[in-house]
């Protein structure tokens, strides 16, 4: 038991560095933002591992990129944004869809977790310019739009790249529980 316990470690452990080096070596930049495959190895993540599990990786993996990257003021939002995709995902795909992975199933996971994050990104920037910036709610809310854009950016990457890595992953895990 206690060999599974820390292969399980191990896994989440190294599927947490996985998520951070994605973002730390592989981003576009785009406008205030940049375009990145780490939400979409989270939606991964959640898929092979559960919610419980992902969201781990997810909050590890994030959390550490922020601290690491000038974002440390800002790594409670990071990993509240990224605990809600992951709890969102629970409900849609554990509890929703009961774990069912047909390729469909796997692409509305992806929009969902996809729409998720724009929907949080906006809700987050409309409420900063509006409170920190004293912005009408209308100008708050125009601003936050613009602002996203990498956010735009990696929601397409996580509907093109969690069907592809999806399988993958699935397939490796499979190994690895051998």
């Amino acid at each position: 038991m206690k060999t599974q316990d820390t292969k399980n470690i191990a896994i989440i452990s190294l599927y947490a560095a996985l998520i951070f080096t994605s973002i730390q070596f592989l981003r576009f930049p785009l406008g205030h933002q940049f375009i990145h495959i780490g939400n979409a190895l989270v939606v991964v993540g959640v898929l092979i591992f559960g919610s419980k599990k992902g969201a781990l990786a997810a909050a590890l993996g994030l959390g550490i990129f922020d601290i690491l990257n000038g974002y440390a003021a800002e790594v409670w939002i990071t990993i509240l944004e990224s605990l809600i995709v992951c709890l969102v995902l629970h409900f849609y795909f554990e509890k929703g869809l009961k774990g069912k992975d047909t390729t469909s199933a796997i692409i509305s996971v992806a929009l969902v977790a996809a729409l998720t994050k724009i929907i949080l990104n906006l809700f987050k920037y409309t409420l900063i310019n509006h409170i920190v910036g004293s912005l009408a709610l209308n100008q708050a809310f125009s601003l936050a739009f613009v602002k996203i854009l990498g956010t735009f950016g990696s929601a397409l990457a996580t509907l093109i790249a969690v069907p592809l890595l999806y399988p993958i992953f699935k397939e490796l895990l499979k190994k690895a529980n051998r």
